[in-house]
C-alpha cells in the first residue's frame, strides 16, 4: 500500500512527531489538498469559523506534522508502522520517543491501529487523540486494547454523530479504562458547524490547549484538563 505523506518544514534539533490520518471522505484526490482539508495545519483548509489563529500555529510549530494519504481502502497498522519507520530513517532532526498521534473517523480507528501495532513491536507512543473512531470498541481485539491500555487515550466524540455511533467510543473507553484513557464528550454548541455533529475535531485542533496536552499528558486522566473547544 502506497502511503503518500507531507511534512512540515524543518525544525529545531529533536523535536516531537505528530502523526496525523485523515478521514473516509478524504481517500483518494489529491494528496496535498486531501491531507491538508482537516487537521493539525497551521494552513489547513477547512476554517469555517476562523478560529485557527496565531496561537493555533504556534502550539503546533512546535512539532514536526507528518500527514499520510491513503489512496484507497482503510488504514493499516503494521503498514503504517513500516511506513513511519522508513520515514524516520534519514530525520535524525525528530525525537523518536516523543510520537504522538491523532486521527478523525477513519484516521481514528487509524491511528489506535499504528499506536498498538508500535506498542506491540516495543515502539514508543506517547500520546494518541482519536475523534468519533469508526468501528468503535468492535474494531480493536483484547490484545490490541491491552497495549493501548500502556498509552495516554483521548476519545472524543459528539453524541449526535449521524456517520459513527457515539456508542462505540463509549463502549472502547469503557474496555480501555480510566487508568489511561478518557471520553470528551462534544457538545452540539462546540462544533464547528452545528449542523455537522460528524466534525467534531475543527473545534479542538484549532485550539493550542489541544497541543499543549499531546506534549506531556499527565499520568492520570482525572488530571487531564478540560478541553476547550474553539468555534471562532
Amino acid at each position: 500500500m502506497l502511503l503518500p505523506h507531507l511534512s512540515r518544514p524543518a525544525m529545531p534539533v529533536r523535536a516531537p512527531l505528530l502523526v496525523y490520518l485523515h478521514g473516509a471522505g478524504e481517500v483518494g484526490g489529491d494528496t496535498e489538498q486531501q491531507v491538508r482539508k482537516f487537521g493539525p495545519w497551521a494552513d489547513v483548509l477547512h476554517d469555517p469559523t476562523g478560529a485557527y489563529g496565531p496561537d493555533t500555529a504556534a502550539a503546533i510549530g512546535r512539532f514536526h506534522v507528518l500527514g499520510f494519504h491513503l489512496p484507497a481502502g482503510d488504514w493499516d497498522g503494521d503498514a503504517l508502522a513500516a511506513e513511519l519507520a522508513a520515514w524516520l530513517t534519514a530525520r535524525p532532526e525528530i525525537d523518536p520517543a516523543q510520537l504522538h498521534l491523532t486521527g478523525i473517523s477513519r484516521g481514528g480507528r487509524g491511528v489506535l491501529r499504528l499506536a498498538a501495532t508500535l506498542l506491540r513491536e516495543g515502539r514508543p507512543v506517547a500520546s494518541v487523540a482519536a475523534f468519533c473512531p469508526a468501528g468503535g470498541a468492535g474494531s480493536f481485539g483484547e490484545p490490541d486494547i491491552a497495549l493501548l491500555r500502556r498509552v495516554p487515550v483521548w476519545l472524543f466524540h459528539c453524541p449526535e454523530d449521524p456517520v459513527v455511533p457515539f456508542a462505540g467510543s463509549a463502549e472502547l473507553h469503557r474496555r480501555i479504562g480510566s487508568a489511561t484513557s478518557r471520553l470528551r464528550i462534544v457538545h452540539g454548541s462546540e462544533l464547528a458547524d452545528p449542523a455537522a455533529a460528524h466534525d467534531c475535531w475543527t473545534s479542538f485542533y484549532a485550539h493550542p490547549d489541544f497541543y499543549r496536552w499531546l506534549e506531556g499528558p499527565a499520568t492520570d486522566p482525572a488530571d487531564w484538563p478540560h478541553l476547550r473547544a474553539r468555534r471562532a
